[in-house]
């Protein structure tokens, strides 16, 4: 792990926050988890913005400029020789955290899909990415426990909002569908909507409509498109990845790593 704390690399052990701040006691800072391709940064200056918009709205003060922050990635991301990278960058009332670790992802999530389980749970500013993640966190690993991949977050009346750690999509024939309000806007979906070939429209959804979709998928910074081929104990799709989905995952690599296939 490469960690710098306020511009200058420490070690995991002075890597270190007050038990007593705010930032400890009540979750107060905000985050945003970022990627390389191939040594590449993907989306940096959107995350940034996104991490500024997050700390305006809690009302949380950045004393570093965005080309800063930029500049502090590129540094953390140049000290590590992987090539695939997890950047996170935490900004705190102590100041601005940014590590990194390899990222390990398997493959098989691409060629077979993954399962997702329906959590009951509603986010607190959920346009929000805040340390504060006690809902997602706990969903995420409610989920993993029973086997699945990661939880797509509901209310009371199954209404579907987005995933713990991840936007959802599905298709309506050849109109590619997602929520627009009452969640957090993912850069990648943002991304995945910018490139889709197919009209997109932004609708809400309840769980026993989402099941029946033939083609359901996530969007992560981490890990790109992932198809979906299972909610809960019913299959999507007969439980192989669609068309359509396979053509958005093609185009997404394309155009975040060229030399990707």
């Amino acid at each position: 792990m490469t960690i710098m704390f306020n511009g200058k690399f420490v070690s995991k052990k002075n890597a270190k926050i007050s038990m007593l701040s705010d930032s400890f006691l009540h979750g107060y800072g905000v985050f945003e988890t970022l990627r390389t391709y191939g040594g590449i940064v993907i989306e940096g200056p959107a995350h940034i913005d996104r991490l500024f918009l997050s700390a305006k709205i809690i009302g949380l003060k950045i004393k570093y400029k965005k080309s800063e922050i930029i500049s502090m990635i590129s540094k953390v991301v140049s000290k590590s020789p992987a090539k695939n990278q997890l950047i996170k960058v935490v900004a705190v009332m102590e100041g601005l955290i940014v590590f990194s670790n390899t990222l390990v992802i398997n493959p098989s999530i691409y060629k077979t899909g993954v399962a997702c389980l329906c959590v009951e749970c509603g986010r607190i500013l959920p346009e929000v990415k805040s340390i504060s993640y006690l809902g997602s966190h706990v969903s995420h690993f409610r989920a993993v426990k029973q086997g699945y991949y990661d939880a797509i977050l509901t209310d009371k009346k199954e209404e579907v909002f987005e995933g713990s750690y991840a936007n959802v999509f599905w298709f309506e024939g050849d109109i590619l569908c997602t929520r627009k309000d009452e969640v957090l806007h993912g850069i990648t979906a943002e991304m995945v909507i910018k490139l889709s070939p197919f009209k997109v429209k932004f609708k809400n959804i309840n769980k026993r409509d989402l099941v029946k979709k033939s083609e359901v998928f996530l969007t992560q910074t981490t890990r790109g498109v992932i198809p979906v081929t299972k909610i809960d104990k019913t299959k999507i799709g007969g439980g192989k990845i669609g068309k359509k989905t396979k053509k958005l995952m093609e185009i997404y690599v394309a155009c975040v790593h060229p030399g990707m296939r």
